[in-house]
């Protein structure tokens, strides 16, 4: 007889009450000023006799060791942690959670315990409830990021050299794929949603302002469309890619840094943003309401995978390490990792997951690095060497660094 699974899900608010830095940029060191739009934490339980895992999605950079560590305590799940899959949507507009990256903001400690305790209350809340549950499986293609990793002819001290840099790249990888579950109660009701899209939530034109960023408009949309449901955001490999406001600076000084370091980003003005998060969120409520591919949760498999610091880079603490977590429920699976990968890690995976659908997803727990891949680390540039003071990775990867992230993983689903 098949198993029988269950499904509870819910949301919590965990707007900060006072003023306090907002973490994901090194020279925003003042306090946020004010709330444009209210953070979440929204949670999906599935179920059965036997086992468990509980999808945590929160609007923050990244959710941090000592979040993580607060709830692993606070929910009994020491020697369990498998059954904990916590994820941050990424915005850069929120408090700082995670320890050790001091460069992209300090937590604040009254802050983190303050979630903690909202996640656990909320969950508690849920844990005895579940229903039988169907899912739904729905796909589009959004069209709105790009390629940020820019390689051309730039003049540096030793003259004019062939290197990366950020800056707006039309032909580079880009993952438009949105990705969505529905899960629905007997009779039809939806119960929660899950959708999965790889971009950086990096330019919401409110600099010293709390928001949820695209995720949090997209989530007003989709309860617009289903009523006031969990709505759980799953950042994808975004690490080379983010929303395509470029352009130039006026007058001579713009002309020459054309000239000298090639095409820019910048900050969008506020209608232009919004403008923007209102398309994608249109975009994403259309493919929920698009023909449907139903799916089944007739197994539940659980694995943390880690990959040792020393396998992807020499000259690190050793104190690191990569950790895949999957979740397999038969009908789908969900793969995440504690890194920032670029978007071409998403077609290794799927190659090692064929056939059914997959969601793939950054930023879970305490992210160490970006993930490049083998070509780009020749190249070098900010997914190779230019994050590695923010994220405090003393190591340098390793030539041969997609063979030993993808490795472990391959193991594991064959074993």
């Amino acid at each position: 007889m098949a198993e029988s699974f269950l499904i509870a899900s819910g949301s919590v608010d965990i707007t900060p009450w006072r003023p306090m830095r907002l973490g994901g940029f090194s020279k925003r060191i003042a306090p946020f000023t004010s709330i444009a739009s209210p953070l979440e934490a929204n949670v999906l339980i599935i179920k059965n006799a036997s086992s468990s895992v509980t999808i945590v999605s929160v609007d923050l950079l990244y959710p941090g060791e000592t979040l993580r560590a607060h709830l692993i305590k606070n929910l009994g799940l020491a020697g369990k942690e498998e059954e904990l899959f916590f994820c941050a949507s990424h915005t850069h507009s929120a408090p700082m959670t995670a320890p050790s990256m001091t460069r992209l903001g300090v937590p604040d400690a009254e802050y983190v315990g303050y979630v903690a305790d909202r996640i656990t209350t909320l969950i508690k809340s849920i844990q005895r409830e579940g229903e039988s549950c169907s899912c739904s499986y729905h796909q589009g293609a959004a069209n709105h990021s790009m390629n940020r990793r820019l390689i051309r002819l730039r003049l540096t001290r030793s003259g004019l050299v062939r290197s990366s840099g950020l800056g707006p790249n039309p032909k580079g990888n880009r993952d438009e794929s949105v990705r969505i579950l529905k899960v629905s109660k007997p009779g039809g009701k939806l119960a929660a949603v899950i959708w999965n899209y790889a971009c950086h939530p990096t330019e919401f034109p409110g600099f010293l302002e709390i928001s949820a960023e695209y995720p949090g408009i997209v989530r007003a949309r989709l309860r617009s469309e289903f009523g006031e449901i969990p709505v759980l955001f799953l950042q994808g490999f975004s690490g080379d890619v983010r929303p395509p406001f470029s352009g130039r600076r006026p007058g001579i000084a713009g002309f020459a840094q054309r000239i000298l370091v090639g095409p820019q980003f910048r900050r969008p003005l506020e209608r232009e943003w919004e403008e923007w998060a209102n398309s994608l969120a249109d975009s994403v409520a259309s493919f929920a309401r698009s023909p449907l591919r139903s799916l089944k949760i007739d197994s539940l498999i659980l694995k943390r995978i880690e990959v040792p610091e020393y396998e992807v880079a020499a000259g690190g603490s050793g104190e690191k390490s990569l950790n895949w977590h999957l979740i397999d429920c038969g009908g789908f699976r969900i793969v995440g990792v504690n890194a920032e990968p670029v978007v071409d890690y998403r077609r290794q995976l799927e190659a090692c997951f064929p056939e059914k659908p997959l969601l793939t997803v950054g930023c879970l727990d305490q992210p160490i690095c970006y993930l490049p891949t083998d070509k780009m680390i020749p190249e070098r540039g900010y997914e190779v060497e230019g994050f590695r003071t923010l994220f405090n990775f003393a190591g340098r990867f390793r030539n041969r660094l997609q063979d030993a992230v993808i490795r472990r993983m391959k193991a594991a689903t064959t074993s």
